[in-house]
């Protein structure tokens, strides 16, 4: 019987593993738009708000609004639509209401149930900024117009249209006795004001900030208003003459937030220039503490509502908790990403390999289970780039600082480490050998790599910088044959390049704007190219005549793609997928569900699915086995 136990007990550790793991991925398929079978990465963090109550967290983000446990860190929820992806959020002090904005209109609700109460409307473009006064009786508002609105919040009734800002209204913020707001403008304004908040005069135009300003915020006795921006020096203001009363300056580049503790005696600041926080002295502008842990810029800071907690949001994809008193951290919700510009499937199928991850990391995934399989880490910079070879055996990476990685795609070893781009390079690709690689870098240059050795054999550039018209480049694709390289970009052309000599054979003229992306069908015999025009053309990659071009107006092409039979073309577009029909053109179905671009779309190697990868930060992944074709 003992045996028994020891036997079993492992077997029950690992069911509790699998099971905990399995719950905590269970938010890769809520919410899927249809088709789709799961999707990886939690969207980018654009801001934080703590419910009042304290024991949740709401998280805005490209593909919607996630809430938060804070106790455990676990997402419970996730909010999605047009509302709850755009804008901003502010919670009443008693938490009876949530205040969304939603383009220029601002929905007042009921935070449980989210029933609509009231639309408040008056602005003319997007609002950006909300603030519930003390009290929660006014609500105020600041967006691209220009204007503060201050807002009834039981009526609805606009109560002060403020006028005194040059440009977008980026921040509000009450007073503690709700008698005073301050707003910030936009890049060229750079000031600070001050309004009365029952009659709507403007009490102080603070404009000695040198450059823009990034966050504001009250002291808790009201008499102080600390300013933080990009030259990097937090300026405390007295709020009663706007007169500038001390200046705390930082090794920063620039402060990107500001937040006074519950007591007032420490002011918290983030960053985009190194990946600290900092914790000053109010009276005495000392450094108190570093806060260490962020691998990536440091966007916004939040008190917790009890103001034991701050909370610090950062490009790398977390939100940190940390103890306000002794700067312990105490925790980290991860999972949040940043733009998946590109996808690839292994040959075989059975691995998917993106870019989502925040810290620059290639995520490996089984493609049935949606399990991770490996991470690849090593990149300084922002992917932007992914190619595995014909035989499976190497991945290829480009990143946004020009540098390429070459890894064995079975155990995640790094290869080869190529660095020739001045920046970055969005575009890979191997020849079928698998011997050659060409990237496609923003410096306007393709390398041609011979893999085995690392060393360039090829140096493409020239036209794609001297013609006027190809003045950046997008895309490329080398045939399969890798004879010929495929060059797109910002001009109306595509180039067909010779690899061998370096030189222009052919270029592909027709398109009216930019191409954006191209693509050799698996035989090699045909080009497709698609881009701001809004159509696929299908070029000849012999003679370089122009074959065909598809009838129905699509979207502004950003990625293309052959299945792998060549009978089906994918294309991404500034929000949809197109999956059309190679020989007639017709347009056969549409998948709809990310929120930004789409710049990766691969199929798999059996046709059956297809990945894309988007500027909504997310990855998703299409069973077309199950796709409706679209009704004639």
């Amino acid at each position: 019987m003992e045996k028994l136990k020891f036997f079993l007990i492992p077997i029950l550790l690992l069911s509790l593993f699998s099971l905990l793991n399995s719950s905590a991925q269970e938010y890769t398929r809520w919410h899927l738009p249809e088709g789709a079978t799961v999707r990886f990465g939690k969207g980018r963090i654009y801001s934080f708000t703590y419910f009042p109550e304290g024991t949740r967290l709401a998280v805005r983000t490209s593909i919607g609004t996630w809430i938060y446990d804070v106790d455990t860190g676990e997402a419970v929820e996730l909010l999605t639509g047009d509302m709850w992806d755009t804008g901003t959020i502010a919670f009443s002090p008693d938490g009876n209401t949530l205040a969304v904005a939603s383009g220029s209109h601002i929905h007042l609700l009921d935070p449980d149930t989210r029933n609509q109460r009231d639309v408040l409307t008056g602005h003319t473009f997007s609002v950006y900024t909300l603030a519930f006064s003390p009290t929660g009786e006014i609500l105020a508002s600041g967006g691209r117009d220009t204007t503060v609105r201050l807002w009834d919040t039981d009526t609805g009734e606009l109560l002060h249209t403020l006028i005194g800002h040059t440009d977008s209204v980026m921040s509000v913020v009450y007073s503690p006795d709700g008698k005073t707001l301050a707003s910030t403008g936009r890049t060229e304004d750079n000031t600070i004001c001050l309004w009365n908040v029952q009659t709507g005069a403007l009490l102080h135009t603070i404009t000695e900030n040198p450059d823009r300003i990034y966050s504001i915020a009250y002291s808790p006795d009201g008499l102080t208003l600390a300013s933080g921006g990009r030259d990097a020096e937090i300026r405390l203001w007295d709020v009663h003459t706007g007169e500038l009363t001390k200046t705390i300056t930082t090794d920063m580049r620039s402060v990107t937030s500001v937040v006074y503790s519950s007591d007032g005696g420490t002011l918290a600041s983030g960053s985009w220039s190194n990946n600290n926080i900092y914790l000053w002295d109010v009276h005495t502008g000392e450094l108190l503490k570093t806060l260490t842990g962020h691998t990536d810029s440091v966007n916004s800071l939040g008190y917790a509502p009890d103001g034991k907690t701050l909370t610090s949001e950062s490009e790398d994809g977390t939100l940190r908790f940390w103890d306000a008193d002794t700067g312990e951290h105490l925790k980290t919700i991860s999972g949040h990403t940043f733009l998946a510009r590109a996808v690839a499937f292994s040959p075989d199928g059975g691995t998917l390999a993106s870019s989502e991850r925040a810290d620059n990391a290639i995520a490996l995934r089984n493609i049935q289970t949606g399990q991770p399989l490996k991470t690849l880490a090593g990149h300084a910079d922002h992917l932007s780039s992914v190619a595995y070879s014909p035989d499976g055996k190497v991945l290829a990476s480009g990143s946004w600082d020009g540098e390429i990685r070459l890894w064995n795609a079975q155990t995640g070893e790094l290869l080869k480490t190529l660095t020739a781009h001045e920046r970055g390079v969005p575009s890979l690709s191997f020849s079928m050998d698998g011997t050659t690689l060409a990237s496609g870098g923003w410096d306007n240059t393709v390398y041609v790599w011979h893999v085995p050795t690392g060393h360039i054999r090829q140096t493409i550039t020239g036209n794609i910088t001297e013609s006027e018209r190809n003045n950046s480049l997008r895309d490329i694709t080398l045939n399969p044959d890798g004879q010929t390289l495929a060059v797109a970009t910002d001009g109306e052309i595509v180039q067909l390049w010779d690899i061998r000599t370096g030189k222009v054979k052919t270029e592909l003229i027709g398109h009216r704007w930019s191409v954006a992306a191209v693509a050799y069908s698996p035989s090699g015999s045909v080009l497709a190219s698609g881009g701001n025009d809004r159509k696929i053309r299908l070029w000849d990659a012999a003679s370089g005549e122009l074959v065909f071009i598809f009838p129905e107006q699509l979207d502004h092409i950003m990625s293309i793609t052959f299945s792998p039979d060549g009978q089906t073309i994918a294309s991404g577009t500034v929000g949809d997928i197109y999956i059309s029909d190679v020989a007639t053109g017709k347009h056969i179905a549409t998948l709809t569900g990310h929120k930004r671009p789409v710049r990766s779309v691969a199929f798999s190697p059996d046709g059956k699915m297809l990945a894309s990868g988007s500027d909504d930060s997310t990855v998703l992944l299409w069973d077309l086995t199950q796709i409706q074709p679209k009704a004639d």
